[in-house]
This record gives C-alpha cells, sequence and structure tokens, in this order.
C-alpha cells in the first residue's frame, strides 16, 4: 500500500473512531435523545480544527444514507399515515415559515461586516444547502459567509431539536415489539435499499439514496418480506454514521472568519427558530398534531438529518420527510426569482 493510500486510510479510522466515541458517550452511555447522531456531528466539529481531520470517504456517506434509510423505512406503518389528511394545511404553514425566516433574517444581515445584499439574503434561505450554494455561486454572494452562516445553523438544530422535543414530552425512541430481523433477511433488505436508493438518486429527487432505501425497507415492513423489527445496533449505528457524515462538512472551515460572523450568525439562527418555533406551535393549536413532531418538521432545514432525527426521537419519520422535502421543493421553485427580487431591492455591494 502506498504512503497516500496509507495516510488517507489512517486519517478515515481516525475520523470514525473519534466520532464512534463521541455518539456513544452520548446516546450509549449518558443516554441522550438523538445522541448517537448530536454526539457523532459534535465530536467531528471538535476534531475539525486538526490537521488530520478528513472528511468522510463517499462510500462512507452512501453507506450512512442506505442505513438510515433501511432503519427510518423499518417505522413505517399504516398508523403512521392516519394523520396524512392534515398534512396541506401543516406544510402550508411551513412554507409560510420558510419566506418569513428568510426575510426577516435577511433583513437582520444586510450591513452587517461583509454581509452584502446577496450574502445575507442566501445565509438566511433556511434548507436545501446545495441547492443554494449552486444559485448563490452565480451571484455576488461572499460564499464562505454563507457557508459559515449556514453550518453554524445545521450544527445548532442538530444539538438542540433533540433536548427541545424531549423537553415536550416525545417518545425517546421507537422500540417496536416483536422479533428482530435475521441476519439474511437484514443483508437482503440492505442490498435491496442500496439498487433502488442509488435508482432513486438518479431522478435527482433531494436525499434520494435515503429515501430510496426509506421506501424499500417500508415496503418490505409492511408487505411481511421483513417479518421482524431492525437489531438496536444496527439502528444506532445508522444514526452515528450520519452524525458523522454531517460533522465532517464543519472540516477545513475558516474558523477565524467563523468567530468574526458568529454573532450575526447566532442571530439570524434565533429568528429562524423563533418564527418556525411560531408556526409550529399554530399547526399544532390548529390541526391537533404533537408538538414534537411539528417542531422537528419546522426546523429550518437539515432534511436528511431531521428525517434520521425524528425516527431517533420516536416521531412521525412519514410526517416530518414530507415536511421537508416540501420545504426543498419549494426552495428549488422559487429561490431564483425570490433572489432576483430581492436583488432589486438590496443591491449587493
Amino acid at each position: 500500500m502506498s504512503a497516500p493510500h496509507a495516510k488517507t486510510l489512517a486519517e478515515q479510522a481516525a475520523t470514525l473512531a473519534l466520532s464512534g466515541l463521541g455518539a456513544w458517550l452520548l446516546g450509549g452511555l449518558m443516554g441522550v435523545p438523538g445522541g448517537w447522531l448530536s454526539g457523532a456531528m459534535i465530536a467531528l466539529v471538535l476534531w475539525s480544527a486538526s490537521r488530520h481531520a478528513a472528511p468522510i470517504a463517499e462510500p462512507v456517506r452512501k453507506a450512512a444514507m442506505i442505513a438510515s434509510g433501511v432503519a427510518v423505512g423499518s417505522a413505517m406503518t399504516p398508523e403512521l399515515a392516519k394523520g396524512v389528511l392534515a398534512y396541506p394545511a401543516s406544510i402550508g404553514l411551513m412554507l409560510a415559515s420558510v419566506c418569513l425566516a428568510t426575510y426577516i433574517s435577511a433583513r437582520f444581515l444586510v450591513g452587517r461586516i461583509g454581509f452584502s445584499g446577496d450574502t445575507a439574503f442566501f445565509s438566511s434561505v433556511p434548507g436545501a444547502l446545495s441547492y443554494v450554494f449552486a444559485v448563490a455561486s452565480t451571484s455576488e454572494a461572499d460564499l464562505v459567509r454563507v457557508a459559515i452562516v449556514q453550518l453554524f445553523r445545521l450544527f445548532c438544530l442538530m444539538v438542540l431539536v433533540p433536548l427541545v422535543v424531549a423537553e415536550v414530552g416525545a417518545p425517546v425512541a421507537l422500540a417496536p415489539a416483536g422479533p428482530v430481523d435475521p441476519p439474511l433477511v437484514l443483508a437482503l433488505l440492505f442490498i435491496a435499499a442500496g439498487i433502488l436508493g442509488m435508482l432513486v438518486e438518479k431522478t435527482a429527487l433531494p436525499a434520494g439514496l435515503l429515501f430510496g432505501a426509506m421506501i424499500a425497507s417500508a415496503v418490505a415492513h409492511l408487505t411481511g418480506l421483513a417479518p421482524g423489527r431492525l437489531p438496536p445496533a444496527f439502528i444506532d449505528a445508522s444514526q452515528w454514521l450520519v452524525g458523522a457524515w454531517v460533522g465532517s462538512r464543519f472540516i477545513r472551515l475558516d474558523w477565524r472568519l467563523a468567530f468574526r460572523c458568529l454573532g450575526p450568525a447566532l442571530v439570524a439562527f434565533a429568528i429562524a427558530s423563533f418564527v418556525s418555533a411560531a408556526l409550529a406551535g399554530v399547526a399544532t393549536l390548529t390541526l391537533g398534531i404533537p408538538l414534537a413532531e411539528t417542531l422537528v418538521a419546522f426546523s429550518p432545514g437539515a432534511l436528511e438529518a431531521m428525517t434520521v432525527l425524528s425516527f431517533a426521537l420516536g416521531l412521525d419519520p412519514l410526517y416530518v420527510s414530507a415536511h421537508h422535502l416540501a420545504r426543498f421543493a419549494f426552495i428549488s421553485l422559487v429561490l431564483p426569482f425570490a433572489a432576483a427580487i430581492w436583488r432589486r431591492r438590496n443591491p449587493s455591494g
């Protein structure tokens, strides 16, 4: 094995080991809700300042998405679809929160040090991060500042949402009764989920790998092809890998600039969170949906992470994923037009 390959493998091993340690400390030892996910992420955010830190390799990312899709899909039952008629009204309220949060946050950020009109706008869009970067790259926005504010939002969501949800009385985890899926069934299910996930990913659906795997697992468990439930260790491992992938996005961040942007980023996150929580409360009061579920569904972004987190916290992943997919679709459709309107009224300079 060549020296560069050996170095790469060593960095990957260290990254996975440290994220695994963080996941175990919060999720296994301390029992923090969603701890296997957020513990891995926090560990890698801390490790990201090291010159030895390396981003999660693409095969590991794909394994994380497939395993998480299998885990989330295993919880799909007919009972989870009972509230489907309430989705349109709930999604409408969520989209209103997206518009309000973006506008108010952007108005706050304009004129802060280094935040031009374009930079403030793209820093404030709550979700669809890769698409936001793609559109922002065609503007005069400072992409480094956009990335810092957006990653700070993602970090806060991953750390705070489990704690808030636990405080409002949500169950900590789904624990279905019955036998555990045999190893052969689990292996075949993982293969089938990976194949369908890769096919869905080719359609450009957001988080296609995750949602394709989720569909395969849901069908298998609803039809009885997979007769039991997933081993708890499999579920914990899937959440650990997703947390590691999210945390690795902080590697090679410009931390000096990040600290200078911390104040504006914190206020922008607080604004988006307040707006989202307020309209989540409206959805709970008017539609009768549990507050824990509306809070996660209305949280400002992080599609894959929030879907997996909803499963980890014992919430309805179908409801949560429907809202975050709707958020992504809405942002994808309106962002270029909204950016043009914003630019006319708030020119960069």
